[in-house]
């Protein structure tokens, strides 16, 4: 057998089939990071994984290929990863998201086909590495001249990082470049595991102001019922040219003044609960940078003065309802620390699977609604995320005959079966509506809705670059434009501090301006920024401003990130 694999290391190391699968490697690397630049960069990289394992294995042509193929396997991780989440692969999901069995579980169930996929790859390329382990023929070189290869082949990967000054380290991750972002990322490995890289700013911030935690909550009589609900992967069908869907659904993405209000997020694909994390707090997820994807984990009991929290102070009920587990991502426990007495999970809720319609998710708010109004005073704070439309979208869920106006709403597969649930989300919310208006409460009900992300099932629909910009690199760009609806129910809602197109950070404090919610001095700060920033929070023109808000908050015990 020994042979046969010296034959197969021989044929590799061939001139010929080396350099075509050298060049077959540079236009893989070029596909996963979209950009020539860092090309060179991988190529460096590549070298150096390659120094190290001839310096262990003592075999040139193995090291070579076993590198290379390294170095793909990752970028292909990256990529699957960026597709699902929005944010392409961190050295430090080896910790958050590998150690999260919730998430595991989630992706194996969901994604089934590509763990299987990937578990007959990883299978492949183990024997394909034996037999390039076996048949290559280890040779005997100076010490000195390993570990200078390896010093050598590290720091070439140093000097040709084509890093561009000032740019913001979130850039990297949520702009797809999925073959250098893994070890790009391994420069993060000097901080102190769990330190908040939002320290420095706020630090450096100049102090404007003194803030306190004295809420203003109005009439006891007078506090409406307050609804979210979490509209999961959708954004306005009218974004996209290429998406026909019926009247009557486009409708249902507007507020009751008949518009539709676009709000910009900081994650594309995935990542349901970095937006929500700023709807709840009042937080821009991109100033956390590279950490944005772990929030949940990173900032559990360190964020007060939350509007669940405000709602609590002011004697609502608040509960959470999450379609995912409590412990998915650290949501659960988050969620509590903010200020939700309780939260109702997958597990509580029982569901048949993660994939029903969102009337099942309504149900359960239904029947919670009944039951509390008959035997609670308190105002109600009911946060609801929905999951129908959420991937992956290569097999149906919908039947034909559940669908209006026809069965084909885009000219893509899977952007046609994700717009058909879609379709069928909007309708299960609809109903609520109706429902809230048949028994608005004794003091009225508002109900807010927003999309947290768009799919991506839609991305093929968005343009390769915005002003010369990747356009995932821009977060004002169409891939992070979502909406958001507001509906009052025996409450009179202004819409005027919803006029102003806006960063997800200022939705809970526009809300509470718009339909007279009870408030504080944190929220109001925020609406004073949103105006201040025309709608944007993390790249405000006036970034000052914005820190030293965050400043104050930091000052004042509301937001501990030390």
């Amino acid at each position: 057998m020994k042979p046969i694999f010296a034959r197969a290391v021989a044929a590799l190391a061939n001139p010929f089939i080396a350099f075509v699968l050298a060049a077959a490697t540079l236009y893989l690397l070029h596909y996963f990071d979209t950009r020539w630049a860092f090309v060179p960069f991988m190529t460096t990289v590549i070298a150096a994984f390659a120094g190290v394992l001839f310096l262990l294995s003592r075999r040139p042509v193995f090291s070579i290929y076993a590198s290379v193929t390294l170095v793909v396997m990752i970028s292909a991780m990256s990529e699957a990863k960026f597709q699902l989440k929005g944010f392409s692969l961190h050295v430090f999901d080896l910790a958050f998201t590998g150690l999260d069995g919730s998430a595991l579980r989630f992706l194996a169930g969901s994604y089934l086909h590509l763990l299987v996929a990937g578990l007959v790859v990883l299978a492949a390329v183990c024997f394909f590495l034996m037999v390039l382990f076996i048949g290559d023929r280890p040779r005997r070189s100076p010490l000195w001249l390993k570990t200078g290869l390896v010093a050598s082949t590290v720091g070439a990967a140093l000097m040709t990082y084509p890093a561009k000054p000032g740019e913001p380290s979130y850039i990297h991750y949520i702009s797809g470049y999925n073959a250098s972002s893994f070890f790009v990322s391994l420069g993060d490995l000097h901080l102190p595991f769990g330190k908040i890289t939002l320290v420095d700013v706020v630090e450096a911030a100049a102090v404007e102001g003194r803030m306190t935690n004295d809420v203003t909550c109005g009439d006891m009589a007078a506090r409406s019922d307050v609804f979210y609900v979490l509209s999961e992967s959708q954004t306005d069908p009218a974004n996209f040219p290429q998406v026909t869907i019926p009247a009557a659904i486009g409708k249902t993405f507007q507020s009751d003044d008949g518009k539709v209000h676009p709000m910009y997020v900081e994650t594309f694909g995935g990542g349901t609960w970095v937006t929500n994390f700023s709807v709840m707090t009042g937080l821009s997820g991109s100033d956390f940078g590279w950490q944005s994807p772990y929030v949940t984990q990173m900032m559990e009991s360190r964020v007060k003065a939350s509007f669940p929290e405000l709602l609590a102070q002011c004697g609502y009920r608040t509960v959470a309802i999450m379609p995912m587990d409590f412990s998915f991502v650290n949501e659960g426990p988050f969620l509590k620390s903010l200020g939700f007495q309780e939260v109702l999970d997958y597990q509580s809720m029982a569901p048949k699977d993660h994939f029903v319609r969102d009337s099942f998710y309504f149900d359960v708010a239904e029947k919670l609604i009944r039951e509390h109004r008959k035997t609670d005073k308190r105002p109600l704070f009911v946060a609801l995320q929905t999951m129908f439309p959420h991937g992956p979208y290569d097999h149906s869920l919908v039947s034909d005959k559940e669908l209006p106006g026809g069965p084909r709403y885009a000219p893509d597969d899977e952007a046609n079966e994700y717009m058909r649930r879609v379709v069928l989300a909007k309708q299960d919310f609809q109903t609520f509506l109706n429902r809230r208006e048949e028994a608005p409460g004794n003091a009225g009900s508002v109900v807010l809705e927003y999309g947290d992300h768009q799919a991506s099932a839609t991305k093929l629909y968005l343009p390769e670059e915005k002003d010369g910009t990747n356009v995932f690199a821009d977060l004002h760009s169409l891939a992070y434009r979502t909406y958001f609806s507001v509906h009052g129910f025996g409450r009179t809602i202004d819409m005027k501090p919803l006029a102003l197109p806006m960063d997800v950070g200022f939705l809970s404090a526009s809300l509470i301006q718009a339909a007279g919610l009870p408030s504080s001095p944190m929220f109001r700060s925020l609406a004073t920024l949103r105006d201040d920033c025309d709608g944007r929070y993390h790249q405000c023109r006036d970034r000052q401003k914005v820190d030293a808000h965050l400043r104050e908050r930091s000052d004042a015990g509301l937001l501990r990130l030390y």
